[in-house]
């Protein structure tokens, strides 16, 4: 067990009794790939690697995380649809703009759980739990439904070529909000005179055009990618959006605050509109009356735009944030794509949480 930077030696070994209770305690590799972070850890890691190069010539960086490696791992060891469940407590990397690169976190992994949604409450709990160890023992709970959104998406009035677009912006405010914009007024797109309607024919001309230009398609993008850009643009200035696709998806990814009050107001949103949430609105209310019953110290708030910037987590996530800091504690949630997008024959569900030792230890000697 890593030792801690200062005198919570008490609850370090109670956290790791917590873990060792639920979990087995698990130690990755601190060299790593650096593939599997750049193809799934999303932009925000991948920017803060550590990285290095072997003497193959192979690019690896310092483990930023402990939830990639065990769910390769797992898949390596050919446990996929076993139910297993892992915890740790250990150093990660990333490059910061403030503070230690190295510092330590604590969490859980579980892998083909053979009941999500009673998973979440215990890793949930189990984060609350930790929390209150070092006194925090009423932290905020922002939790979001990525179900919800894509119940809601699926439904829509939309073209299917913005589908994906819309779907990865989820959980970006600032990104999503220029995509809706953008929606809400089309780019014009003229054509460009008496161009080749065949792509084959159109990807020579403009091949033809940059070599009378000088341009080296060594150099700079191929012609098949400008093509392939032009056809893009061409088919989403085709691809219109209705406006009132675009006020639905405002309004319902507005709703933010005291987590009953906003269900109801999902709940008024679906009904105005006539698209059935049902099944996810339902699941999010026995989440919040399990909430109040088990937890009814906790302050929690609902927001329908809340993700982490991933597109492999699928149901219900969370974060716990400091009362006086604002920051973040601890964060998880259902990521059921993950181990798919890894290689995995067929969805396995699979609930997890991160836990920021530095910042509840800082807090605590505050």
């Amino acid at each position: 067990m890593p030792k801690p930077t200062s005198d919570f030696t008490a609850q370090r070994e109670q956290l790791a009794d917590k873990i060792s209770a639920v979990a087995e305690l698990v130690s990755p590799d601190i060299l790593q790939p650096a593939d599997l972070f750049f193809d799934l850890a999303g932009e925000d890691i991948g920017r803060r690697l550590m990285l290095t190069n072997g003497p193959d010539g192979a690019t690896y960086c310092l483990r930023p995380d402990f939830t990639l490696p065990i769910a390769k791992q797992y898949l390596e060891d050919g446990a996929v649809g076993e139910t297993k469940n892992y915890g740790y407590i250990g150093p990660v990397f990333r490059q910061r703009d403030h503070g230690q690169f190295e510092f330590d976190q604590a969490g859980l992994e579980f892998l083909a759980p053979q009941d999500s949604d009673k998973t979440f409450s215990q890793i949930m709990h189990f984060a609350i739990e930790t929390c209150a160890l070092y006194g925090e023992t009423t932290p905020r709970l922002h939790l979001g439904a990525v179900d919800l959104f894509e119940t809601l998406l699926a439904q829509l009035d939309l073209p299917n070529v913005w589908r994906p677009r819309v779907r990865d912006r989820f959980g970006h405010d600032a990104a999503m909000g220029r995509l809706l914009d953008r929606l809400a007024v089309p780019e014009s797109f003229e054509g460009l005179g008496d161009l080749p309607t065949d792509q084959d024919e159109l990807t020579k001309k403009v091949a033809q055009d940059m070599e009378a230009a000088g341009l080296s398609p060594y150099s700079g993008r191929q012609a098949e990618e400008i093509v392939a850009r032009y056809k893009e643009k061409q088919t989403l200035a085709h691809a219109a959006v209705s406006p009132k696709t675009v006020r639905i998806l405002r309004e319902f990814l507005s709703i933010a605050g005291p987590a009953h009050e906003q269900a109801f107001r999902i709940a008024a949103l679906a009904k105005k509109v006539r698209i059935d949430l049902d099944v996810p609105l339902e699941k999010l209310m026995l989440r919040l009356t399990e909430l109040k019953t088990e937890a009814p110290k906790i302050s929690v708030e609902f927001d329908a735009g809340f993700s982490p910037r991933l597109d492999y987590y699928t149901g219900h996530v969370f974060e716990l944030t400091a009362n006086k800091t604002g920051e973040v504690l601890a964060s998880g949630g259902q990521y059921d794509r993950l181990l798919e997008r890894m290689g995995a024959k067929g969805r396995t569900s699979a609930v997890g949480c991160a836990i920021w030792l530095d910042r509840l230890e800082l807090g605590a000697s505050r």
